[in-house]
């Protein structure tokens, strides 16, 4: 049995994860276990002992990650949260283990390959798909061809669920765009042994199969 690693959403208090992503990767038959880590050492570790890594969803990240001024509309996760999502991010990477990155997640981990963020969609699309509004409903995608998500979906339109009022700027080193928002939005990209997506596929029991068939393998 493939075993999972998620990053925790830790502060100085406790670490936190919505049960969605445990529900998930069990459908898909692997063992979900969530931590956080403060060294590269404690990383290496991680990366040794499992076979993939979830990056989830959570509050922004801070913008100097990506050389840009605080944006009044953004609110900051702990900056524990914000090492220990990098050291994992690496440490995994570096592994070439595969990685799944969910809202921010896929955010950040764009950033930690060197991309930038729109810190605020309404800043830089007009008009704009208010994305946020879709947790509990779904919003149209266009998936585009020869991508492992049209592997999964075929190519064209799809609808998710999402939640975000950022989103990818530039790509980050060896990243492709996967799938665009009809106001322009990036939602998806990929990467070798990367998944980056802009919603939440652990929220549609229709995308778990294929996503968490594909991560867990």
């Amino acid at each position: 049995m493939k075993r999972i690693l998620i990053a925790g959403n830790i502060d100085d208090k406790m670490i936190q994860i919505t049960p969605t992503y445990l529900r998930a990767i069990r459908l898909a038959g692997a063992l979900p276990a969530v931590s956080f880590v403060e060294s590269e050492a404690e990383a290496q570790l991680h990366a040794d002992a499992y076979d993939a890594l979830l990056l989830p969803g959570g509050d922004d990240l801070p913008s100097a990650y990506f050389g840009q001024p605080p944006h009044a509309a953004c609110t900051y996760d702990s900056p524990m949260r914000d090492l220990s999502d990098r050291l994992l991010f690496e440490a995994f990477h570096k592994a070439g283990k595969r990685i799944l990155g969910i809202c921010r997640g896929c955010q950040i981990a764009n950033v930690f390959l060197g991309g930038t963020l729109h810190q605020h969609l309404p800043d830089a699309f007009s008009p704009v798909l208010w994305h946020k509004d879709h947790i509990e409903g779904r919003h149209a995608i266009t998936i585009e061809p020869d991508t492992l998500l049209a592997s999964f979906f075929g190519a064209g339109e799809a609808f998710v669920t999402s939640s975000h009022h950022q989103a990818i700027d530039t790509l980050g080193a060896g990243l492709s765009i996967a799938a665009k928002a009809p106001d322009g939005v990036i939602e998806a990209v990929e990467g070798k042994n990367m998944l980056l997506l802009q919603w939440h596929p652990e929220r549609m029991d229709d995308q778990i199969p294929a996503i968490f068939a594909w991560f867990t393998a």
